[in-house]
């Protein structure tokens, strides 16, 4: 703001120096008009004449304005460039007279002030005062403001400086301590003494900030280690019932498909109770085949990165969709070529799990489309449904494993409850993201976002945006 006011001080005290002088100039030339007969004896000046003392340039002008005969200001070994005249057809008007107007030479290199005036029997001079003065004092009035204005800011720059740093003295303890905190170093305190500036209560009270932080962080860390322990228990567990489990579902498979072969001839009863040992030990076997995957994506182990047309997933994704579900409305809407680095198999499993969990909580004919394309450098793949949607008290849970929004649905219409959180961790592990919002007018929307190749360019398809769009089944009610 100094600085600011300074500069406009400046600007205004030039401004009115230069007016100023520059109406001094034009009152001389006045006087000159005021004087008798003086117009006719600057008229006949010759080089060896001094009474225009070569502050003024004198030029005897015909009826047009043209230069008949002139005497430059100047030295008369470098007499400065005369001020170029308006040249009139009609001859100079009548309001031409009497008027100070201002000029410039040929080269440009000198401004004057010029004064026409016509004396007795038709004489015409033109009197010219050049500004080269006007100029050098406004010129070294520049210099010595902008001397006197640095200097000034220099000091009160010096003198705020040591203030201010006496002043922040506490403050650069307050961030020596910070910096020791940030490295892990909870023990140290920035000691500023209690006073009643805002410096010496802002020093306690980040000390008092430390000692609640320091205890915070002990019993935080103390709970992570017991909660790191118990998940690393709990991946164990699963993984070593999901192996303990599969002998027993080779030995439920293999009687349930002797009893199919023939080999079993029992009552009806037990015709029954092998169905049943068959479906359960499918479910079983799926059940253990997720708890093995989810227990593999817990373990950080590397996935294949092969280049994945995630539009050709997506595609027979929607067909398999329809060919589960012939009568339900489905529309994709896929944009060519979205290639992603990632295990395709995987990927595939992604999709398929969202698509089935829109079959299991949704109305058999509810429509839902299926969307693949680019959102801001990445590729989007949406599926949207149109029914009962989530409730915001299960929204934050949909992607735990073995959750259910309902408990009470079985799991031969609910599933395992793994089909969402293999999802989350598969797109994890491909360094994506995966989300669900609320569809406009009701439903959900499950959004999975993975990292591009830079190779993948928008592919051909029937509109201009390379997006194939799959209408809905054609004998969909």
């Amino acid at each position: 703001m100094l600085a600011v006011a300074l500069l406009g001080a400046g600007v205004l005290l030039v401004g009115l120096t230069g007016a100023a002088l520059v109406d001094r100039v034009d009152q001389e030339l006045l006087a000159i008009d005021t004087g008798t007969g003086r117009l006719e004896r600057l008229a006949g000046l010759t080089a060896s004449d001094s009474e225009a003392g070569r502050r003024l340039a004198v030029m005897r002008l015909d009826r047009r304005g043209n230069i008949m005969r002139s005497f430059p200001s100047g030295f008369s070994s470098d007499p400065d460039p005369l001020p170029v005249l308006p040249v009139y057809g009609a001859g100079i008007p009548a309001d031409a007279y009497g008027v100070i107007e201002e000029r410039e030479s040929a080269d440009g290199s000198i401004r004057y002030r010029v004064l026409t005036q016509q004396a007795r029997a038709g004489l015409i001079v033109a009197v010219a005062a050049p500004l080269s003065g006007v100029e050098a004092v406004t010129t070294a009035l520049v210099r010595t403001l902008v001397l006197v204005g640095a200097l000034a800011m220099a000091g009160l720059l010096v003198v705020a400086w040591v203030v201010v740093r006496q002043g922040l003295l506490p403050l650069e303890r307050i961030a020596r301590t910070a910096g020791d905190i940030a490295r892990g170093d909870l023990s140290h305190r920035a000691g500023v003494a209690h006073d009643d500036t805002e410096v010496g209560r802002l020093g306690t009270a980040f000390d008092a900030m430390l000692d609640r932080i320091e205890a915070s962080f002990g019993e935080q860390q103390a709970a992570l280690e017991a909660k790191a322990r118990s998940e690393d228990r709990l991946r164990r567990f699963v993984a070593d019932a999901s192996h303990e489990l599969r002998t027993p579902l080779t030995s439920l498979r293999g009687y349930a498909d002797l009893y199919r072969a023939g080999g079993l001839s029992d009552p009806a009863e037990l015709d029954t109770a092998m169905d049943r040992i068959g479906t359960e030990g499918r479910r079983m076997g799926a059940l253990v085949d997720d708890l093995l995957t989810l227990a593999r994506l817990d373990q950080g182990r590397p996935i294949r990165r092969d280049p994945v047309d995630l539009s050709r997933i997506a595609e027979h994704a929607v067909a398999d969709a329809r060919a589960a579900e012939p009568d339900r409305p489905i529309v994709g809407a896929i944009d060519g070529n979205l290639l992603v680095d990632g295990d395709e198999d995987r990927l595939r499993q992604v999709i398929g799990n969202l698509l089935a969990n829109v079959r299991v909580h949704t109305p058999a004919g509810s429509p839902f489309e299926v969307i693949a394309r680019r959102a801001d450098g990445a590729a989007e793949f949406r599926v949207v449904d149109h029914g009962p949607g989530i409730d915001n008290a299960h929204g934050a849970s949909v992607f735990d494993r073995f959750y259910r929004a309902d408990p009470g649905r079985s799991r031969d219409n609910g599933g395992t409850g793994l089909g969402l959180s293999i999802a989350a961790a598969v797109v994890h592990a491909h360094a994506g993201d995966i989300w669900h919002e609320p569809t406009p007018g009701g439903g959900a929307t499950f959004v999975v976002r993975l990292p591009i190749t830079a190779n993948s360019q928008p592919g051909p398809g029937p509109d201009s945006a390379g997006t194939t769009t799959i209408a809905a089944n054609p004998d969909a009610s």
